[in-house]
């Protein structure tokens, strides 16, 4: 196989993360007397994804990141609590919920066992991550994990790509046979694909609604059902 490598983003790729979101926002919301509603979820999922396109970009800091969207949630919905506490209620929730997307944990068991090494790289938080890769079984399957929080830079930043390769290859710059090699997997045009541009590797991008590029960022493959990944291993024999 062409790619014995691979990259797999965690929340929206291998697990289904807008469930886990909802729930848990919503268990934190109860826990400060407010009845969770779709219009308070849809509203805090936007602000949520603009607070993290702006850490990729480099705008604002993980910091800013974790407490700045629960202000401005709070704010623009006339919410009364306190952004430090909620974040950690909400964090400590969302550690241990987890939806398997696609059947992706017998996916990856699979790929193990043909002699693919995989894995998972991630912008998201040290121990909410940790957590779910843990208690899902990810952890086990999984030859790494990469979160941007221990690196300090996230995706798409080719620095966090370089402290993959660090520890995949013992260089922070492969050669371009090993670079062949790797693939990454994930929903996000502007981290996923965006990142795999910045590393020089191939990117598959993971759209299960069928959503449609409008970024213009260039990919090399499309799937809508991660487990399509087959397909690409043998054609690429």
């Amino acid at each position: 196989m062409r790619y014995d490598i691979l990259l797999w983003d965690v929340d929206g790729t291998l697990m289904n993360f807008k469930r886990a979101e909802a729930k848990a926002l919503s268990q934190s919301l109860e826990e400060v007397g407010v009845e969770p509603t779709d219009e308070l979820i849809n509203e805090y999922s936007r602000i949520n994804i603009s607070y993290w396109k702006r850490l990729e970009t480099g705008e604002l800091t993980k910091e800013e990141v974790l407490l700045g969207r629960f202000a401005e949630f709070f704010d623009k919905m006339g919410l009364e609590a306190e952004a430090e506490s909620f974040l950690m209620s909400y964090e400590e929730h969302l550690g241990h919920i987890w939806f398997i997307q696609d059947n992706s944990l017998e996916l990856c068991k699979k790929l193990r066992a043909e002699g693919i090494r995989q894995y998972v790289v991630t912008n998201g938080w040290v121990f909410v991550q940790k957590t779910k890769l843990r208690e899902s079984g990810f952890d086990q399957i999984m030859d790494g994990s990469f979160i941007s929080d221990e690196f300090g830079v996230p995706k798409p930043k080719k620095g966090f790509f370089d402290a993959c390769f660090e520890q995949i290859f013992g260089t922070k710059t492969p050669s371009p046979s090993e670079l062949s090699r790797v693939l990454i997997i994930g929903d996000s045009l502007s981290s996923d694909m965006q990142g795999g541009i910045n590393a020089g590797i191939d990117r598959c991008w993971y759209r299960p609604s069928g959503e449609v590029n409008t970024e213009g960022i260039p990919v090399d493959y499309e799937i809508e059902d991660l487990w399509q990944i087959w397909d690409i291993l043998k054609d690429s024999d």
